[in-house]
């Protein structure tokens, strides 16, 4: 007998040190005491799981005519917890007094059962209140608009009231906003208020509270209610390039500004071709500078940007020192052009002897530039030892006599590029001459474009053979 004593109790031993230990706590953490008819109280309770495994617990509370449960399934691990919060709502027509609410909690596993009850004082109001703020939605972007819908109540069965509604919202105990409008509520009658708030990227990201105050006719308070909304962060730029151009320098404007609704920083790319990159004057240098293919690529990032702050980058692609250096390459080509293509004057002539017919000298006039010349004038002067042959083979000149020799002067009006003209003339010598003799050189003029330039020959041939 003693043995089979002892075999029990060993048994029960056992089964209590290996069986799993179940332990749910149920705590009420945030609730009012007193909840009125017609409007929405929030009761908040904490589960804990005080057992050594892993448990689903299906959540339930009576009486439920009245109850908005948040959820009906927690999952908690072995000392783990987790907040749920259920609403109430009683009817006009509901009893009026202390009622008690009982939360139970069972385990799908093991069927246990965890409950606590909460008595909250139910009343029904008199006169006029706010039942409720309905809100369209809680979470908001800036471009949205918040609908505040607070619903006014009229109890008294006789009379009707003239309301001023205020609806004020604050962020971290700042006032931001304000709306006021009146409303007439008839006799035992309810009317739901409208007022939309837009969103803006002035609001910064956070939580806002609303408040809603009645006031009577004559400016007395009568009630008033809160509800609270949140402003997420909103991320968005705006960007801007404008570009001036003029004869030697482009400028281009980059302003970037911020349209969201909290600091925020921006990168900015700039591509242009590669060989842009020998033009490039920034106001505020690059923070990089990459180079793919033929393209290169420059990068600022900006500091932090205030939601509805621009930034601005300013660059120039700066063509005066290329136009400097063609300027002078063309100039130094221009020159050599000028150089080795002008017009040109020789003069010819041979030794100088007493022929009959006179000593022939040459003048060969060459347009060799580039573009036609006018109002050619050559001159050539013959020392007064010699006397010019009044006859002329090609061009006959203007002849001048003077004490101290011939002046022959011709006119052409106009030479086209590579077009050359031949002038001749002859002299005798009117006493003897021996040895040789220099003649002056010849000069000759011309306009080229709306410049007179005047030269001196470039050659004077000598021949010692005899001309014709």
């Amino acid at each position: 007998m003693v043995f089979k004593l002892k075999e029990k109790i060993l048994i029960l031993l056992f089964l209590l040190t290996f069986s799993n230990v179940y332990a749910l706590k149920i705590e009420f953490i945030d609730h009012p005491e007193t909840v009125y008819t017609l409007e929405k109280s929030f009761v908040k309770f904490r589960l804990t799981n005080d057992g050594d495994k892993k448990e689903t617990f299906y959540i339930s509370v009576w009486p439920s005519s009245w109850i908005s449960l948040e959820k009906y399934f927690v999952v908690l691990d072995p000392g783990k917890s987790e907040v749920v919060q259920f609403s109430v709502e009683p009817p006009i027509d509901a009893n009026i007094g202390n009622i008690v609410f009982s939360v139970s909690a069972r385990s799908t596993d093991s069927g246990n059962v965890t409950t606590e009850d909460i008595i909250l004082n139910v009343r029904r109001r008199t006169g006029t209140y706010i039942s409720d703020i309905k809100l369209n939605q809680d979470i908001l972007s800036p471009k949205e608009t918040l609908l505040i819908q607070p619903v006014l109540v009229n109890l008294d069965k006789t009379q009707s009231k003239q309301l001023i509604i205020r609806t004020k919202i604050f962020k971290d105990g700042n006032q931001i906003k304000m709306f006021e409008e009146q409303a007439l509520l008839q006799p035992s009658s309810t009317k739901t208020i409208s007022t939309p708030f837009e969103i803006t990227n002035d609001y910064s990201p956070g939580t806002y509270n609303i408040q809603v105050f009645i006031y009577d006719k004559f400016g007395s308070p009568i009630h008033s209610k809160t509800s609270a909304f949140v402003i997420k962060k909103y991320s968005d730029f705006e960007k801007d390039k404008k570009i001036y151009r003029s004869l030697l320098e482009t400028e281009f404007l980059i302003n970037v500004t911020n349209k969201g609704n909290y600091p925020q920083s921006f990168v900015i790319t700039e591509t242009m071709p590669k060989i842009a990159k020998y033009f490039f004057y920034p106001e505020i240098e690059p923070q990089k500078e990459e180079e793919k293919e033929n393209r290169v690529i420059y990068t600022w990032i900006t500091s932090e940007i205030e939601p509805n702050t621009s930034y601005t980058i300013k660059y120039y692609l700066r063509f005066s020192n290329a136009a400097f250096v063609t300027f002078l390459i063309l100039l130094f080509i221009s020159f050599i052009l000028t150089l080795f293509h002008k017009p040109t004057l020789l003069k010819k002539y041979s030794e100088i002897t007493n022929l009959e017919k006179g000593n022939l000298v040459t003048l060969h006039v060459r347009n060799n530039s580039i573009r036609e010349i006018h109002n050619v004038v050559v001159k050539d002067t013959v020392p007064s030892v010699f006397a010019v042959v009044k006859e002329f083979d090609t061009l006959k000149p203007e002849v001048k006599v003077t004490q101290t020799g011939t002046t022959l002067i011709w006119k052409i009006d106009k030479l086209r590029p590579k077009e050359d003209r031949v002038l001749t003339y002859r002299i005798k010598p009117v006493m003897n001459v021996e040895g040789k003799i220099k003649l002056p050189k010849a000069y000759f003029s011309y306009k080229s474009g709306k410049i007179v330039i005047s030269k001196i020959a470039e050659k004077v041939v000598f021949f010692s053979k005899k001309v014709e």
